[in-house]
């Protein structure tokens, strides 16, 4: 039997071992969200993490953002990155940092996990065109999908617990509840709350393995980023035991919006964005 209380001190004990970045990406989303602010606002926030902001002018001066003479100064990356593009970058930045590890007891090598996360946020940009949400927002929503992860790999090493049966094992969810009371979607969204991103990224992640369960203000978002996943795993990008979450495209295509030649050319527009970004982390 599960849990009756997920071990949320112990949860947020293995977060606190986490960079603080994530926290930075929020506060710049709600920067960037504020038609009064600035460039100047958002190196100045960058500016409070010295490895995050060394890592964004080293991304902003990949080929990829930066076809130009290169930028020697924050101000510069930020300036000609200009607003559409830093979340974006910074992003990157964010999942460099965080997603630099190897999920031992997920059976999840890092690199695998860097190239879901990425291909996640990219179709989440690309969906969020077709169905009228914040193409900046959804990008976010799906660079911290797996977040929950990072912790709950940390937390089974911690107590020694055996690793994820991915051969003929449960789902996924199925053995992170029976273990801890919660699955990662829950463990993501608990700490995406205390970060402070908006309450729609917090329940779009919570929910996305069922997004039929999201609070009606963030039923898209999940469903969009249940759809993101499954698109990661169409193009060889999945991760274990997550596949029986990604099944009724056809019903959450509709809830979401979109339909299936929108969906497909979504498919098809990630596949040749992850082609050209991927180097960016290398």
């Amino acid at each position: 039997m599960p849990p009756a209380v997920p071990p949320w001190d112990q949860i947020l004990q293995c977060a606190r071992q986490l960079p603080a970045t994530p926290a930075i990406l929020a506060k710049l989303q709600l920067l960037l969200a504020d038609v009064n602010s600035d460039l100047e606002a958002a190196c100045a926030l960058l500016k409070r993490d010295t490895a995050l902001a060394a890592r964004t002018i080293q991304i902003s001066n990949s080929p990829y953002f930066s076809p130009g003479l290169p930028h020697a100064s924050l101000e510069e990356a930020v300036g000609c990155v200009g607003y559409d593009q830093i979340c974006r970058v910074v992003g990157l930045t964010v999942s460099s940092q965080l997603f630099d590890r190897d999920l031992r007891h997920y059976g999840i090598a890092a690199e695998r996990l860097s190239e879901n996360t990425l291909v996640c946020a990219l179709a989440m940009e690309s969906l969020a065109q077709f169905a009228g949400v914040d193409p900046r927002s959804a990008y976010t929503v799906g660079l911290m999908r797996s977040v929950g992860k990072l912790v709950l790999d940390r937390l089974a090493s911690e107590q020694a617990r055996e690793p994820y049966p991915a051969e003929g094992g449960p789902p996924l969810t199925a053995w992170e509840t029976v273990g801890w009371g919660c699955d990662n979607g829950m463990v993501a969204a608990f700490l995406l709350e205390k970060w402070l991103f908006p309450e729609e990224t917090v329940e779009a992640v919570r929910q996305h393995y069922e997004p039929s369960a999201a609070a009606p203000e963030a039923a898209v978002s999940a469903h969009l980023l249940n759809l993101a996943a499954r698109i990661a795993d169409d193009l060889g990008h999945g991760l274990p035991g997550e596949a029986p979450a990604w099944n009724d495209v056809a019903g959450k295509l509709s809830v979401a919006g979109l339909n299936q030649a929108e969906f497909d050319l979504c498919r098809e527009d990630t596949r040749a964005a992850f082609d050209k970004v991927r180097l960016v982390l290398v």
